[in-house]
């Protein structure tokens, strides 16, 4: 029997990329391997991917550390990405027809062209009845897919960042009552509580008081949930924030291990996201 491949999640952020892999054992998840690289320019504009030499140059460099066969993830940042809801279709409805119905009818929610946007879709959390439409500029993907490949890489999913953030804070314990804030280089991330209706958004990262009045409309009125958060720079949470490990999710470590684990959480999560159907 062949061992099961590396599961990596690979992030890229402005000024800093990182990598989580991991493989699942029979009594959890072993962190295979992780790694990061600060870069001396930056590669992110309003979400858009630049590369530079320096990028596709560390990417080369770390894949030779991996496996031949691995099953890399990667991620949009969130203000690249455009999300409307539709009615599930008639169950009676099969593939490939039930796609073709899905593409159709849900390009069509988009206020842009639906010729420049690739979609992809999953069921509503908390709402079975719904789909949840996520879609994205192709030129913009197929920067990132080209990018990418210069360095060797090809990956098998792309997701987006709040999806992540949310994988790995559930995969760490974080209960699904909770609300999420994850500081980047500039900004705040947060996503609402995966119990509800999927919500996510940007707040400057100077004002984690605006990331969390955003965070707290989108939570029951008053309900006291729980607020965890984390950050890719060290230094003290929001007031009020509970802290968390991305380490928690796994049950087999070995040192050397993240002196700052809270800034894999992204690469985390696209690592031990479910393989694609």
């Amino acid at each position: 029997m062949f061992p099961q491949a590396w599961q990596v999640g690979l992030d890229i952020q402005i000024d800093c990329v990182r990598a989580v892999a991991a493989q699942r054992r029979r009594n959890g998840w072993q962190l295979r391997h992780w790694w990061q690289q600060a870069l001396p320019q930056a590669v992110l504009r309003d979400g858009c991917l630049e590369p530079s030499e320096f990028l596709i140059r560390a990417l080369r460099q770390w894949r030779v550390q991996l496996p031949r066969h691995i099953s890399l993830r990667i991620a949009l940042p969130a203000q690249r990405v455009l999300q409307q809801r539709m009615a599930q279709p008639d169950a009676r409805l099969r593939e490939p027809e039930r796609s073709d119905y899905i593409g159709g009818h849900g390009l069509k929610q988009f206020p842009l062209d639906g010729q420049t946007l690739a979609l992809d879709y999953r069921t509503a959390p908390a709402d079975e009845a719904a789909l949840l439409l996520t879609a994205a500029r192709r030129q913009e993907l197929q920067q990132w897919l080209h990018c990418l490949r210069q360095a060797g890489l090809h990956p098998q999913a792309v997701d987006i960042t709040p999806c992540a953030l949310r994988m790995m804070a559930t995969a760490a314990g974080v209960p699904p009552a909770a609300g999420l804030m994850h500081r980047l280089e500039r900004e705040w991330l947060w996503v609402a509580p995966a119990d509800g209706a999927f919500a996510f958004g940007l707040a400057p990262g100077d004002d984690d008081a605006q990331a969390l009045r955003a965070l707290q409309a989108q939570m029951p009125a008053g309900d006291d949930r729980p607020v965890y958060a984390g950050s890719v720079l060290a230094g003290a949470l929001p007031t009020g924030c509970l802290a968390w490990s991305p380490l928690s999710a796994f049950t087999q470590l070995r040192p050397p291990l993240p002196a700052h684990p809270a800034a894999f959480a992204l690469a985390g999560g696209l690592a031990l996201r479910e393989e694609d159907r």
